[in-house]
C-alpha cells in the first residue's frame, strides 16, 4: 500500500515521558498531533516532538515545553510551506523565541533544549532535528539511528572517521554541541522524506533511555510489542537500571488497515464543484471564440471575466486535492541517515538479561517486605522460561518484560 493512504486510524502510537529515579523534576517534553481528517493529512500528515531540557531550576522545563509548543503551532500554521521547509522553519521558530526570552529574563539565562520533530507524511518520515535526543526506525528485524548525535563524541568520532558504535571512552557522553536557544548560528539537521513502509516504526527518544538500554535491545522490545506496552516496558527497564535521568519516548508504528482505502480515495477525488467549474470554463471559451468571430467585444470581455474567474475558483476549490494528487511535488531528499544500525532479531542474551532483572526485581520486593499479588507475574515468567527451552526468545523477551511491567504497575499502586 502506497505511503500516501497512512492515515490517523492505520496509525498506532504512544508516548510516555518519566521522571526517573534520580531526578526532582522533568526537564523533557513531548507533542503529538495526529491529522483528524484525510485532507488534513495530506497537507501536513502526523507531527511528533521530543524535546529534553537542560538549565537551572526551571528552565529547561520552560525550554522544553516552548519548544513543543511553538513547533507543533507553527508547524501546523503553515499550510502555504511544503511540510519539510514547514517543519524546519518552525523549529527555528522556537529556536528564536527560546533565545528572545533568555535575553529578557534572567532566571531563564542560557536555557536550552534538544528537539526531534518527525512528520509522518504522504511524501514519506521527514525529521528535523538538534541535539542529541534520538529518532529511530524499527524495520525487518533491524533498528536505525536516523539522527546525528549533536555531541562532542559523535563530532570526534566523525571528524576521526571512527565507528559511531564504539566511540572513544575518554570522552563525555552528555557533553552536545548543538541546542535551541544557546547555539548562536544554530544549524538544523533535516532528514528526509523517507518512504514509509507497512510496519514500520519510529521511536523518538531523549538521552534517558539511550543512556541506559542498547539499540538493539530498544529493536527487540518494540519488535514484540505494540507500541503501548513497549514504551512502558523501555521506561521501565531503563529505571530498574538506575533511572538517573528523565525518559520520554514517542512510538508510532504504520499499520494497514483496508478501511481506510475508500476513505483515502475519497479525500482524493475531485469535488464536484471543480467539475462544474471546469464545465462553465469551457463554456465561456467557447463564447469568447464565438464573440472574437462575431466582433462582439462586450460579450467576450464578459465572458473572458467569468472564465477567469471559474479558473481562479477552480484552483481554490481543488488545491487539496491537487497536492494528495502529486505528494512527491516539490520534495527534495537531505541528510545521510542511517547513521547506526543494529540487529534486533530477539535473541537468548536480552531473553537472559531480562530474566535476570526480573530476579533481582523479586529478591529486593522480597527484602523490602512489601506486600503486592504476583500470580500474574508468576504466570508470565513460567511461559517465558518454557519459551527458552524451545529457543522462542520472542516469546520469552514478550513474557520476561511482562512480568516485570505486572510487577512495577504493582509497586506504583
Amino acid at each position: 500500500m502506497d505511503s500516501i493512504q497512512y492515515w490517523k486510524k492505520s496509525i498506532r502510537y504512544s508516548s510516555v515521558s518519566d521522571i526517573g529515579m534520580r531526578r526532582s523534576n522533568n526537564q523533557d517534553s513531548f507533542g503529538v498531533h495526529i491529522s483528524g481528517t484525510v485532507r488534513q493529512w495530506l497537507l501536513r500528515g502526523h507531527l511528533f516532538v521530543v524535546a529534553d531540557g537542560m538549565g537551572a531550576h526551571a528552565a529547561g522545563e520552560v525550554a522544553s515545553k516552548m519548544a513543543v509548543d511553538i513547533i507543533m503551532q507553527s508547524y501546523l500554521k503553515r499550510t502555504g510551506e511544503a511540510a519539510c521547509k514547514a517543519l524546519v522553519s518552525a523549529v527555528m521558530d522556537a529556536h528564536n523565541r527560546i533565545r528572545e526570552r533568555s535575553r529578557r529574563e534572567n532566571a531563564f539565562h542560557d536555557m536550552g533544549t534538544t528537539c526531534d520533530a518527525f512528520a509522518m507524511t504522504p511524501q514519506g518520515i521527514i525529521i528535523a532535528h538538534v541535539g542529541d535526543s534520538r529518532v529511530y526506525r524499527i524495520r525487518a528485524n533491524y533498528i536505525e539511528q536516523m539522527t546525528f548525535d549533536h555531541s562532542l563524541v559523535w563530532e570526534v568520532c566523525a571528524a576521526s572517521k571512527l565507528s559511531f558504535d564504539n566511540p572513544p571512552y575518554h570522552i563525555p557522553k552528555n557533553q552536545i554541541t548543538r541546542s535551541l536557544g544557546p547555539t548562536e548560528n544554530l544549524r538544523i539537521d533535516v532528514e528526509g522524506p523517507h518512504r514509509i513502509l507497512v510496519g514500520d516504526v519510529f521511536l523518538s527518544c531523549s538521552d534517558g533511555l539511550t543512556g541506559q538500554v542498547k539499540d538493539y535491545e530498544i529493536g527487540e522490545i518494540v519488535t514484540v510489542f505494540p507500541p503501548d506496552l513497549a514504551a512502558e516496558t523501555l521506561v521501565n527497564i531503563t529505571n530498574l537500571r538506575g533511572g538517573p535521568d528523565n525518559t520520554t519516548i514517542i512510538i508510532a508504528q504504520a499499520t494497514s488497515d483496508a478501511k481506510i482505502e475508500q476513505e483515502v480515495d475519497d479525500g482524493l477525488k475531485m469535488p464536484l464543484k471543480s467539475i462544474a467549474l471546469i464545465c462553465v470554463t469551457i463554456i465561456m471559451v467557447g463564447v469568447i471564440f464565438v464573440a472574437s468571430l462575431l466582433g462582439d467585444i462586450l460579450v467576450g470581455i464578459v465572458a473572458g471575466s467569468i472564465a477567469a474567474a471559474a479558473i481562479i475558483a477552480f484552483f481554490a476549490t481543488t488545491q487539496l486535492y491537487l497536492i494528495g494528487a502529486s505528494p512527491f511535488a516539490h520534495t527534495e531528499f537531505a541528510g545521510k541517515a542511517p547513521y547506526v544500525c543494529a540487529n534486533c532479531q530477539p535473541e537468548s542474551n536480552f531473553a537472559n538479561s531480562l530474566a535476570k532483572t526480573l530476579g533481582e526485581l523479586r529478591n529486593a520486593i522480597k527484602e523490602k517486605k512489601i506486600n503486592i499479588t504476583t500470580k500474574e507475574a508468576d504466570q508470565k515468567e513460567q511461559i517465558a522460561k518454557n519459551a527458552i527451552k524451545i529457543n522462542d526468545y520472542a516469546n520469552a523477551i514478550r513474557n520476561y518484560a511482562m512480568a516485570i511491567n505486572l510487577l512495577m504497575r504493582e509497586l506504583r499502586n
